[in-house]
């Protein structure tokens, strides 16, 4: 029987995990979970800066009422399941689901460390609490690890290190780093590691405006606009570079995954991109393929389990390339009843892809098939 794997889900790291486990000397720039009793909201910390003022504590809320968020909710208050991976464990029964591969929460917010050789640290930090968090069930849990990209050579140094961990991947934010987008030569050195270990890449957003990106360029102040733009924005410009700066061109074995910015959008980019790619062909004659062909050959998409545009899509992005993601614990997650919900509208594919979509196609991408 196929399994069901979420292909997103996130851990929730204790509040003092930098505090206790970075070198003594960097212990004061290191992330830093703090109470604001004046806004009754929890506050990330790094360097100098606060760099959340509010919102944290929407990590761990699934299946709490939205408006929790602004009720005064403590960190320590949030979903056990994020924290612990035993009761992580009997969520996964509860819900159905045979394996969870998990990405961060606070750890999101690695890349926007401005000093390198502290975010190197504090990605070092991360990756072993995952590690040992993972150890719990490795069968079931599967961490993806942090990467300092302020420092291309310490990323290439962390993800060989992960690797060793058990890790079954990396995860970057789709937003330039230290000024430097995704395709800058730059990064080169980090894509062909990564290809050389067949280590999948996971583009993730995050809704916080810490670095350049939609939250930080564009006017989304009308209400409820804010999160779903930034998600969708930054990944669509993040996953363009990578495309249209010849990332996969020069990288053709590096996988890549577009996490948390739903999937509907991506026949529209199909489209988009291979007409105009045609029409500006000439600026990037170093690409030999259409846009759409780079992502067939090597990439994979994230859907929701209630988008109602699956099944028109699959046939248009290939059944091959479409995994499902739960975002369990954060505020968005549905929970309890994700795979209720995803079985509604796997019934809606063709009985070809119900199968890839819900577990085989990810064990492909993170290389389960051998654990």
């Amino acid at each position: 029987m196929t399994k069901t794997i979420d292909a997103d889900g996130h851990v929730i790291e204790p509040a003092d995990l930098w505090e206790r486990e970075l070198p003594p000397s960097l212990r004061g720039r290191g992330f830093r979970v703090r109470w604001n009793p004046d806004t009754r909201q929890e506050e990330v910390h790094v360097e100098e800066r606060c760099l959340l003022p509010f919102g944290i504590v929407g990590v761990g809320l699934a299946g709490r009422p939205f408006t929790d968020i602004g009720a005064g909710v403590r960190y320590a208050d949030l979903h056990p399941g994020g924290f612990d991976p035993r009761q992580r464990l009997k969520d996964l029964d509860a819900e159905r689901i045979d394996t969870a591969v998990l990405y961060p929460s606070i750890g999101l917010l690695l890349e926007a460390v401005e000093d390198p050789a502290l975010a190197e640290a504090c990605c070092r930090v991360y990756n072993d609490w995952l590690a040992d968090y993972c150890r719990t069930d490795p069968d079931r849990l599967v961490g993806i690890a942090g990467m300092p990209m302020q420092d291309a050579g310490a990323a290439v140094r962390e993800m060989q290190r992960a690797k060793g961990l058990g890790m079954r991947g990396v995860f970057i934010r789709p937003n330039p780093v230290k000024g430097r987008a995704l395709h800058d030569p730059y990064f080169d050195p980090f894509w062909a590691a990564c290809e050389e270990a067949d280590m999948p890449v996971g583009i993730h957003p995050s809704g916080c405006g810490d670095l350049p990106g939609a939250l930080q360029g564009l006017r989304l102040d009308a209400p409820i606009m804010g999160h779903p733009t930034i998600f969708f924005v930054d990944e669509m410009i993040g996953f363009s570079h990578l495309v249209c700066g010849g990332v996969l061109e020069r990288h053709p074995r590096l996988k890549v995954v577009v996490l948390e910015a739903g999937g509907g959008w991506l026949g529209h980019w199909f489209d988009r991109f291979d007409h105009f790619a045609h029409v500006y062909g000439w600026m990037a004659p170093e690409l030999r393929l259409k846009p759409s062909e780079y992502f067939k050959r090597q990439c994979w998409i994230s859907f929701d389990p209630d988008e109602t545009t699956l099944p028109a899509l699959t046939p248009i992005i290939g059944e091959d390339r479409i995994v499902w993601a739960s975002d369990y614990p954060h505020l968005d997650a549905t929970f309890p009843g994700v795979v209720d919900e995803l079985d509604e509208h796997l019934e809606k594919l063709p009985a070809s892809a119900r199968d890839k979509v819900r577990g085989t196609n990810a064990e492909a991408l993170y290389g389960l098939e051998a654990a």
